[in-house]
């Protein structure tokens, strides 16, 4: 914007070129114009840095720092779990050798944690949401818990193993990878686990989390076995969350 506040404070000896200034200035202006449908986002003018502190989030670490028109993103597939299910999770907590933290927000991520550039925004959407107007409803089974940790090592997770039986979730992620190689961006990870984590905790914890998978398994399958309608999962649209904004793209 520097160099469009020395353009409007020129000062030109005639008329003429005074009119041109200004051609020149709306010209501009109207390159730098935003597309309608971002400006209306709450909270996107607001630019002030950000300090990451781990003390303001349970000591978690972030793989990349916040900087100035970069945007955190997310593709995965919502879970609403019910009364009767988060009650199974909470009670998997006396269980576990390590203290940490029950998930509130469950998911199964279908794309890394990436940085999308604000710039790219409006034309990543469409991609995604034309994507997913090829894809048609299905359902998944729960099955087991399997313990993940990031790439980073700083955290561990446990999580219920989602089974697909037709491919469903390979199918969306190849598709999405290949959106994402349009922009530079990762693709997911190659020995995918499809799963939904519900419990966190600081480090490398896998191997005294391994210790006591057939045990959760087992209250997981007991669980179930009660509660036949808990066992399977339908997916009827696809998430996206671009910074504080969240979109949903119905499967037909």
């Amino acid at each position: 914007m520097a160099g469009l506040h020395l353009i409007q404070t020129y000062s030109s000896d005639s008329d003429e070129d005074k009119h041109e200034e200004k051609k020149k200035d709306d010209q501009i202006v109207n390159k730098l114009s935003l597309p309608a449908s971002i400006l209306s986002w709450k909270g996107v003018e607001y630019n002030e840095e950000v300090i990451d502190d781990p003390l303001d989030h349970n000591g978690r670490v972030r793989s990349f720092k916040h900087e100035r028109g970069n945007w955190v993103t997310l593709i995965y597939i919502n879970y609403t779990s019910s009364d009767c299910f988060h009650t199974w999770i909470n009670s998997v907590l006396s269980k576990l050798p390590v203290e940490g933290s029950i998930i509130s927000n469950l998911h199964i991520s279908l794309s890394r944690t990436l940085v999308l550039k604000f710039h790219w925004i409006e034309s990543f959407v469409e991609s995604i949401k034309q994507s997913c107007r090829k894809f048609n409803k299905f359902v998944l089974q729960f099955t087991d818990i399997r313990v993940y940790c990031n790439e980073e090592r700083t955290r561990t997770f446990l999580g219920i193993y989602c089974r697909d039986e037709d491919g469903m979730l390979k199918c969306l992620t190849d598709v999405f990878d290949n959106v994402l190689a349009e922009y530079q961006l990762p693709s997911f990870y190659k020995d995918t686990s499809y799963h939904i984590s519900f419990f966190w905790c600081l480090g490398d914890k896998r191997a005294c989390l391994k210790e006591i998978l057939p045990s959760l398994t087992s209250s997981l399958n007991k669980f179930l076995a009660e509660n036949m309608e808990e066992a399977y999962m339908h997916v009827n649209d696809i998430q996206c969350k671009i910074g504080n904004k969240c979109y949903t793209f119905e499967l037909k």
